[in-house]
């Protein structure tokens, strides 16, 4: 073989052969053909042997690399918490609310009837344009309200007061009314502002002494309190609704379905949509990796009876559920 001062070489292989022949196309030059077995460069400096190996073979290579992959991607916290105040317990979704016919939902008045009765509450924190931290679920005031206030570009001051004429609550004066009786998950919405709605809401929650967690949809903000603040508990939301393929997309839908994206935030626990089914990587986090997992939104005695055999913490509104 010429000296290897050539820049490009092309190799394809004559598969009916038993001993196949490489046929090398040099730059500049014709084809030169070398026994597949066994070739040297020039001056013995390197050696190449092809090896058959059977398609079969190639297979199981490739779905094991597939599977690693999946794996990083899936994968939860390697660490567990060293206490989980979350362990069996029911938390109300927005409060104690009764579908917002008297008492509204994410309402102070939500909140004091959940922490009275001794349940856990779920709540929805975003900004409004000049940095308070308010807890709604929606980006606009229209559903609960009445009135559109689009909550990231409204002040404080101008939102629209709850139908009982109380104000959106802040999440401050949340804080100081349930004073650490009941164990919190805040849900960090991505309306807006995901990093500075992130760090508000974890200075917030510095001083307080209550058990708490932090849940995302958005992998971005779970990402941000693991590197900011480590020590707090976690969460990756999920769903694996098909309506969401229509409304998002088949590549949101696959990736929140089977946690793709928890390499990003590497979660703690997961709090997926329980009235669909669970997906191998659910099951894969629980079993194999110690995470434990949320259910959310739980609307029926049935269906928490079945959510108790997999989750080990419910999320629950609409009907009163029996303790476990």
């Amino acid at each position: 073989m010429p000296a290897l001062a050539c820049r490009k070489a092309f190799c394809r292989f004559k598969l009916p052969d038993v001993t196949p022949r490489i046929i090398v196309r040099l730059t500049g030059g014709g084809p030169l053909y070398y026994d597949a077995e066994n070739m040297r460069a020039d001056a013995q400096i390197f050696e190449w042997k092809v090896n058959g190996m059977p398609w079969f073979g190639w297979v199981l290579c490739f779905a094991l690399a597939l599977a690693a992959v999946f794996l990083w991607l899936a994968a939860p916290a390697g660490r567990r918490p060293q206490s989980n105040p979350f362990t069996g317990k029911l938390c109300a979704h927005r409060g104690l609310h009764d579908g917002n016919q008297t008492v509204y939902e994410n309402s102070m008045k939500a909140f004091a009837l959940a922490a009275d009765a001794g349940y856990g509450m779920e709540m929805d924190v975003q900004l409004t344009l000049d940095n308070q931290l308010v807890i709604h679920h929606d980006a606009s005031t229209a559903r609960v309200c009445g009135k559109d206030c689009v909550i990231a570009q409204t002040a404080y001051a101008d939102l629209p007061p709850l139908p009982d004429g109380s104000p959106v609550p802040l999440f401050a004066d949340f804080l100081k009314l349930v004073a650490g009786r009941v164990p919190l998950i805040v849900e960090i919405k991505s309306h807006n502002r995901l990093d500075q709605t992130t760090q508000a809401t974890l200075d917030q929650l510095k001083a307080y002494t209550g058990p708490y967690c932090i849940e995302s949809f958005s992998p971005h903000i779970v990402r941000y309190v693991r590197r900011h603040a480590p020590g707090v508990i976690r969460g990756q939301l999920a769903s694996g609704n098909p309506a969401a393929i229509k409304s998002k997309g088949f590549f949101h839908y696959v990736s929140h379905k089977y946690l793709l994206y928890n390499f990003m935030g590497r979660p703690h626990f997961v709090a997926f949509d329980c009235n669909h089914t669970a997906s191998l990587s659910l099951l894969m986090d629980k079993h194999w990796f110690g995470a434990f997992l949320v259910a959310w939104t739980v609307r029926d005695q049935a269906v928490l009876n079945r959510a108790r055999r997999l989750y080990s913490t419910w999320i629950f509104e609409g009907f009163a559920p029996d303790q476990p």
